[in-house]
């Protein structure tokens, strides 16, 4: 994510300098970060499990794991004012604690409700995580450095997403699903108490709320909304970012390591491994493609020329027909490294919309890009179901052939999100951007 310099907050000083307690109450919330990422994308090592304890078919599957997007999405367009509100402590640590709650809540029982309730439960927490960190980091270091945090929680996002595949599938062969869950909840517990003894309780912006109050408002949030979505430039923006975001929502989050042990061979550990190897391309490539969009002035080029890429990368990933475990991780990461420009449909979506409404801007593009993206999960399943006919119990598993008609879904949606590049304008470079709330990815 890309975040401008802006102007301090009425009635707040700006930081002078990093400090070592800043970096602490950084660190508290940033482990959230990497905690609720490797909530997410953990059920991608454990399909299987999943669909036979849960007796689902792939869509079902695919549907009730997709329920964290549906509550995830839209509480990013109020996750900013609670904090403003209430404070970070006071929000983050109920939010750590209802994220933890769902991994407990995912091994009581074996009916899709339990599952959908869990998924429910981990989406709504998640849904503070990053903002929370970005919301600290504003607080407690210079605006100089915001871009450079921004960039370091992203990646320990990244770091969360590999160790929520390739960990989490290491733990689920050694211990087994429900003991690997019980873990995990143990670890959200552990990182809520660190956010309560570390995150103080009142922060500078909740000091100056009263100043705050005498200024003038800007639109209200539907208001806001109504300006954002009726601009053919944010939908343009959204619908190339949730192209770029579908490989690690489809393969990432949930269907890639079952994919890659069809088409390659290999193991549980392994196919996990590749998986990682996304994520891996995004860190790698994030602070490369955020750097390159500032230092040219670049939106819309970068985002097409990365739609293009990841393209043919999809294509290649639909057409060889065979390939080995190597192989797999090759191609995973240059998958995710095409795909990583992601982050530069955020900032498009400010510049193409008034600064009154800049975080609506943000929030409304990451709301699209999450429905859109917990759709395709279900969308994945639902083919994977019908290209099977009579298959019988889930746990059976699904052939090679209905994988290979499956994972065409990922060319066609790039293809949509190269149009929707195409038709984008480069927006006038504004001075300044003004702050808000900060996309989650």
């Amino acid at each position: 994510m890309i975040i401008a310099d802006s102007p301090s907050a009425p009635g707040q000083k700006e930081v002078a300098s990093a400090t070592l307690r800043g970096w602490f109450i950084w660190t508290a919330a940033a482990l959230f970060y990497l905690y609720e990422f490797f909530v997410r994308v953990a059920p991608s090592t454990m399909e299987p499990e999943l669909q036979s304890t849960f007796e689902l078919s792939a869509a079902s599957l695919g549907a009730a794991i997709g329920v964290y997007y549906l509550i995830y999405a839209p509480c990013q367009i109020v996750a900013g004012s609670l904090l403003d509100r209430f404070g970070a402590r006071n929000v983050l640590v109920p939010a750590a604690l209802v994220c933890t709650l769902g991994c407990f809540i995912e091994i009581l029982g074996h009916s899709p409700f339990w599952l959908s309730a869990a998924r429910f439960c981990q989406g709504l927490g998640s849904a503070f995580a990053f903002v929370g960190t970005m919301y600290l980091a504003a607080e407690w270091f210079p605006r100089s450095m915001l871009a450079r945090l921004s960039g370091l929680t992203t990646s320990l996002g990244m770091a969360g997403a590999i160790m929520g595949n390739s960990g989490i599938a290491r733990a689920v062969e050694t211990l087994g699903w429900h003991r690997a869950l019980v873990v995990a909840g143990f670890v959200g517990i552990a990182v809520t108490a660190v956010i309560f003894f570390v995150v103080p309780r009142d922060t500078r912006q909740r000091k100056a709320r009263a100043e705050e109050a005498s200024l003038p408002r800007g639109p209200g949030l539907l208001q806001s909304l109504k300006i954002v979505y009726s601009n053919p430039q944010s939908w343009l923006a959204g619908i190339a970012g949730t192209a770029l975001y579908m490989p690690l929502s489809i393969l990432g989050a949930l269907w890639g390591v079952e994919y890659l042990i069809s088409v390659s061979g290999g193991d549980k550990v392994t196919g996990a491994g590749a998986v990682s190897m996304l994520y891996v391309g995004w860190l790698i490539g994030g602070p490369i493609a955020g750097w390159f969009s500032d230092r040219t002035g670049q939106r819309r080029n970068l985002l097409l020329g990365a739609g293009v890429a990841t393209l043919l990368m999809t294509l290649v990933v639909v057409f060889v027909p065979h390939v080995s475990v190597p192989g797999a991780y090759i191609l995973m990461l240059l998958l995710g490294f095409a795909s990583t420009s992601q982050v530069v449909c955020f900032v498009t979506a400010i510049e193409h919309n008034p600064p009154a409404v800049a975080g609506t801007a943000i929030a409304a593009t990451n709301m699209m890009i999450m429905v859109f993206g917990g759709f395709g999960e279900w969308a994945f399943g639902f083919i994977l179901d019908y290209f099977t006919p009579g298959i019988g119990h889930p746990a059976a598993g699904y052939p090679e052939s209905s994988y290979r008609k499956a994972i065409l879904l990922l060319p066609i949606v790039s293809a949509c999100g190269v149009a929707a590049a195409y038709f984008l304008t480069e927006a006038r470079r504004k001075k300044l951007i003004p702050p808000g709330p900060e996309p989650v990815v």
